[in-house]
C-alpha cells in the first residue's frame, strides 16, 4: 500500500512539473518580433535597430578568362609602358619595338610605302586661372621620345602616342606619375602613426559586393578585416554621403562655409579632413577614376588650389569610351596611381593619407563585377607585396548601390554602402581595446559621420596629450568607431533621414493594394511641381507615370489616419525609374510629407540628362529636343518684349 501511495505521488509530481517548465520554456524563448522582418538573420539586431540580411542578386558573378578581363579597352599588346629608375628617381618610357611593327605591318598592307614610326608625348597641364571647373586641364606641346627616355620631374600626367608617317596612330595610352618631391620638415610623433589610406568604390552595395564580387569579399573575411554591417549612408546623392565623411558637415552647413554647389573653387574654405593630417606632417594624396560624374566637378566644387600633395586629374576628355582612358580601364588607371603612390613612399619617414574614389566598370558589361572582382584581388595582391598592410590602416568602402535600369530596388540596396577596415599587427598588438571595439561595432548602426570622427581620432592617438575629439554640429551623438558605440541607437541619433533609414520594418503589398493607392500619380505630380518651380520645365520633359513597380508600407504600432511607404516607380519618357518614401493621407488621399530632393533615380544620369548641368535637378530631368528648347526661350523672349 505504501508502495502504491509513493508511486502515486512520483507520478503526480512529474505531471504537474511538466505543465509548469513547459510554458515556462516557450516564455524564455517567447518573443513578440514584428512579422514582417525576417528575424532568422540580421546585418544587425540591436534594441533599435533591425537590418534583416536579404539575399538580392541583381547580376550573377561569371568566371570569365583573365585575358578578356585585361581586353576590354583594348586587345593590342603595349607598345608603350612606364617603369620608375630607382637610381635615377625617374620615370622611364619603353617602346616596345616588336608590338609597333606588328601593328605597322597590318597598316602596310593598305600603304605599302610605310617605312617607321615615331612617337611623341603631350604633357597633360592645369590651366591657371580657368573660370570653369568643367575643363581645367589641357594639352601641352608635343615632345619626342624613344626606348629609354627619361620623363622630366616636373611632369605629372601625359597623353603618349606612336604614329606611323602618315600621322596614323598605332596606339595611344595616358600616364599619370607620382613624382618623387621633397616634402616641408615635419615634427617626429610622440607616438608611432600608422599611415591611412581610404579606398571608395561607387555604385556597388554592400549586398553587390557580397554576392558578386565573392573572390575580394571572401579574402576580406579569411584576412582579418574588421566589416562594419551596420554602415549606412546618410542621403541620396554621392557628394553629401562623401562630403560628410571628409568635413563632418552637412550640405546646409556647407552654405553657412560659403560654398554652395555653384560656387568656383569653394573647396578651400571647408575643413577638408586631410588638411589636419597635412597638419599632423603627413603626407597627403587625392585620386579620383576618371568618370565624367566626378565627385568635385560635378557640383562644379573642381581643384583650384592644392589641397594635397598628389592628386590625379581629372581626364574625362581622354574617355575614348565608356569608362576607359585609352589602352586601359579608369579602374586600372586609378589602381596604378595609388600604387606608384605607395611605392614611392615606402621608405619615407613620414606616415600617408590617401584619399582614393574610383568609379565601377560600365554599368551595362554584362561581366562588369566578374572584372572588378578580378581586377581588385590583383590590385590587392600587388599592395601587399608593397608592404601596406604591414604598415598601414586601410579602409574599402563604397557609397551606394548601382543606378541601374531594369533591377528592382530594396531599401538595404540603396542605403547600405560597405566598409571594411584592416589595422596592421602592430597596430593590434599596441591597442587591443580598439581591435574588440570595432568587432563590437561591426553589429552597430554607423554612418559617415562616424568615419569622420574616427579619422580625428587616429591622429590624437600618435599626441603625447592627445585631446578629446569634438563633437560634430551636424550629428552630435555620432563618435570614433575606435570605441564602441551605444547599441540602442536610431537612425535619428546618426544623421540618417526617416526615407533613408533601414531599420523600421516595412511589409510588401499586392499588386491589388497597389493599385488601390494614388501613390505613384502624386509622386510624379509633386517632381513636375518641383521642375517647375525652379524654372526648369522649358529645358525637362514633364513626367508622366508609367507603372508603380514596387510599394513598401511601413508597420506602426499604431493605427493613424496616415501611413508611411517607400515606392519604386518608372515615368516617361525614357522610362526613368525613381525611389522615394513619403507619407499618405488615406482620408484626403494627399501626401502629407514628401522631400522631392531626397528622391532617388534608380538609373542613370546619362539616360537622357545631359543637358542639366545642375545637380539640383538632373535626377529629375528628361531633355527635351534641342527644337523645343529654343522655341521655348524665344516664346518667353517674346513675351518679355513691350507691345508697341
Amino acid at each position: 500500500m505504501k508502495l502504491r501511495s509513493a508511486l502515486f505521488w512520483i507520478i503526480s509530481l512529474l505531471v504537474i512539473g511538466k505543465f509548469l517548465v513547459e510554458p515556462a520554456r516557450r516564455r524564455t524563448n517567447f518573443r513578440k518580433p514584428n512579422k514582417y522582418v525576417i528575424t532568422e538573420k540580421h546585418y544587425i539586431k540591436t534594441s533599435q535597430c533591425h537590418m534583416p540580411f536579404v539575399h538580392n542578386q541583381s547580376q550573377k558573378y561569371r568566371n570569365i578568362p583573365k585575358e578578356a578581363i585585361y581586353g576590354v579597352c583594348s586587345k593590342d599588346k603595349p607598345i608603350i609602358q612606364t617603369r620608375f629608375d630607382k637610381e635615377l628617381r625617374q620615370y622611364v618610357l619603353q617602346v616596345n619595338d616588336s608590338a609597333a611593327q606588328s601593328i605597322l605591318k597590318d597598316m602596310k598592307k593598305k600603304s605599302p610605302s610605310l617605312v617607321g614610326y615615331n612617337c611623341t608625348y603631350r604633357p597633360i597641364e592645369r590651366i591657371r586661372n580657368n573660370a570653369s571647373a568643367d575643363g581645367p586641364i589641357r594639352l601641352g606641346k608635343e615632345v619626342v621620345f624613344w626606348n629609354g627616355y627619361a620623363v622630366p620631374r616636373h611632369i605629372e600626367a601625359m597623353q603618349a602616342a606612336c604614329r606611323s608617317e602618315l600621322h596614323e596612330d598605332l596606339q595611344s595610352d595616358t600616364f599619370a606619375f607620382v613624382q618623387p618631391r621633397k616634402i616641408h620638415a615635419f615634427k617626429k610623433p610622440f607616438h608611432r602613426r600608422p599611415s591611412v589610406i581610404m579606398f571608395g568604390m561607387d555604385n556597388i552595395s554592400r549586398m553587390n559586393f557580397r554576392f558578386n564580387m565573392p573572390r575580394v569579399f571572401k579574402h576580406l573575411r579569411t584576412q582579418g578585416w574588421f566589416e562594419m554591417e551596420g554602415y549606412t549612408r546618410l542621403r541620396p546623392d554621392t557628394l553629401s554621403h562623401l562630403m560628410a565623411l571628409l568635413t563632418g558637415y552637412s550640405p546646409d552647413a556647407w552654405e553657412n562655409l560659403r560654398c554652395t554647389s555653384g560656387k568656383f573653387g569653394c573647396l578651400k574654405t571647408l575643413p577638408l579632413i586631410w588638411k589636419r593630417f597635412q597638419r599632423k606632417g603627413y603626407v597627403t594624396a587625392y585620386g579620383e577614376g576618371v568618370s565624367n560624374l566626378s565627385m568635385f566637378n560635378i557640383d562644379r566644387m573642381g581643384f583650384f588650389e592644392k589641397t594635397v600633395h598628389f592628386f590625379t586629374r581629372s581626364l574625362d576628355n581622354f574617355q575614348k569610351k565608356d569608362h576607359c582612358i585609352d589602352r586601359r580601364l579608369n579602374l586600372q588607371y586609378f589602381h596604378d596611381y595609388l600604387e606608384q603612390f605607395v611605392e614611392r613612399h615606402t621608405d619615407v619617414p613620414q606616415s600617408q593619407f590617401g584619399f582614393f574614389w574610383a568609379d565601377r566598370v560600365e554599368q551595362n558589361n554584362v561581366n562588369a563585377y566578374s572584372i572588378m572582382d578580378a581586377i581588385l584581388m590583383d590590385h590587392l595582391a600587388r599592395l601587399k607585396k608593397l608592404n601596406l598592410f604591414a604598415k598601414s590602416i586601410v579602409m574599402l568602402f563604397s557609397d551606394k548601390g548601382a543606378q541601374e535600369a531594369g533591377v528592382k530596388r530594396d531599401i538595404l540596396e540603396e542605403s547600405q554602402p560597405m566598409l571594411f577596415i584592416w589595422l596592421p599587427p602592430w597596430f593590434r598588438a599596441l591597442h587591443p581595446e580598439i581591435v574588440q571595439a570595432l568587432r563590437i561595432n561591426g553589429k552597430r548602426l554607423t554612418t559617415a559621420y562616424d568615419l569622420h570622427l574616427t579619422l580625428h581620432h587616429l591622429l590624437e592617438l600618435g599626441e603625447r596629450w592627445p585631446q578629446a575629439v569634438q563633437k560634430l554640429i551636424d550629428c552630435p551623438t555620432c563618435q570614433t568607431l575606435l570605441a564602441p558605440v551605444p547599441e540602442n541607437r536610431t537612425c535619428a541619433d546618426v544623421g540618417i533621414t526617416e526615407q533613408h533609414c533601414p531599420c523600421d520594418a516595412y511589409k510588401p503589398l499586392k499588386p491589388h493594394q497597389i493599385r488601390q493607392l494614388p501613390l505613384g500619380t502624386l509622386l510624379v505630380k509633386s517632381v513636375n511641381k518641383f521642375l517647375y518651380d525652379h524654372n526648369l520645365q522649358e529645358m525637362c520633359s514633364k513626367l508622366t507615370l508609367k507603372a508603380v513597380d514596387s510599394v513598401l508600407q511601413r508597420v506602426d504600432i499604431r493605427p493613424s489616419n496616415t501611413g508611411t511607404y517607400r515606392v519604386v516607380f518608372t515615368a516617361s519618357p525614357n522610362d526613368t525609374k525613381y525611389s522615394a518614401t513619403t507619407r499618405l493621407n488615406y482620408r484626403r488621399r494627399v501626401l502629407e510629407y514628401i522631400n522631392v530632393g531626397a528622391i532617388s533615380r534608380l538609373d542613370s544620369y546619362r539616360n537622357g540628362s545631359e543637358c542639366m548641368t545642375r545637380l539640383l535637378g538632373r535626377k529629375f530631368c528628361i531633355c527635351q529636343s534641342p527644337e523645343i528648347i529654343e522655341n521655348s526661350l524665344l516664346k518667353n523672349q517674346t513675351d518679355k518684349e513691350p507691345q508697341k
